[in-house]
Formats: C-alpha cells, sequence, structure tokens
C-alpha cells in the first residue's frame, strides 16, 4: 500500500492511496494516515482510485479517521473509488459517514473549499 500527499489547497489534506488496503496495506499506511486526517484536524481529500481491494481493517481505519474528524467539524470525502470498493463503503454503511465523490473538484464542493 502507498501513501502520498498531494499538496493542493492549505487548511485541507488530500491523500492518494494506492494498492490494497487490507490487513497488510493498513500495517503499512495505517499510523501515517491518522496523523494526517485526525491527527492534522482538516478537511480531508482521499483519492481511492488506485486501491483495488478494501477489507474490513481498511474500512475501520477510514471510518474512526472520519469519525474523529467530524467531532471537530471536519469532513472526509473519499474520491472516485474502484466500483468494487465503492460497494464495500456503501454495504459497510461507511458512506453515511465519509461522502464519495466522482473527482476532486466535487470533493472540494462537498467539503466548501
Amino acid at each position: 500500500m502507498e501513501l502520498k500527499v498531494v499538496d493542493t489547497k492549505p487548511g485541507l489534506t488530500h491523500i492518494s492511496l494506492t494498492g490494497k488496503l487490507d490487513v497488510e496495506g493498513e500495517g503499512q499506511i495505517g499510523r501515517h494516515f491518522e496523523q494526517l486526517t485526525s491527527g492534522a484536524s482538516k478537511p480531508t481529500v482521499v483519492d481511492m482510485s488506485n486501491v483495488t481491494y478494501l477489507a474490513s481493517l481498511g474500512i475501520r481505519l477510514l471510518f474512526t479517521c472520519a469519525k474523529s474528524l467530524a467531532a471537530e467539524g471536519k469532513k472526509m470525502v473519499v474520491v472516485n473509488p474502484q466500483p468494487m470498493v465503492e460497494e464495500t463503503l456503501r454495504t459497510s454503511g461507511t458512506a453515511h459517514l465519509i461522502p464519495i465523490a466522482r473527482d476532486v473538484q466535487e470533493a472540494f464542493s462537498i467539503l466548501g473549499t
């Protein structure tokens, strides 16, 4: 699993993920993801267009960080997940807390930035 920080706008965290967000992938990026999201307490865009698999531990990571942000009045938005990943987000109920956007501009709009 690879995590890249995309520099776009001040006051916003924009992350791009690549690979499988399973047990191994969460172990590789989990702490860094938490620091960048809930630790930074900024609205967050997570580009998941290159995530090929999302397991329950990955859902937990996303949900926990989004819940922490929501407690501070901030939002997390997932951008362009692959169909299987999007289905997992919707089926698990995670999409109720973390909106899904088709592109970065829609994510910025959802975040009000």
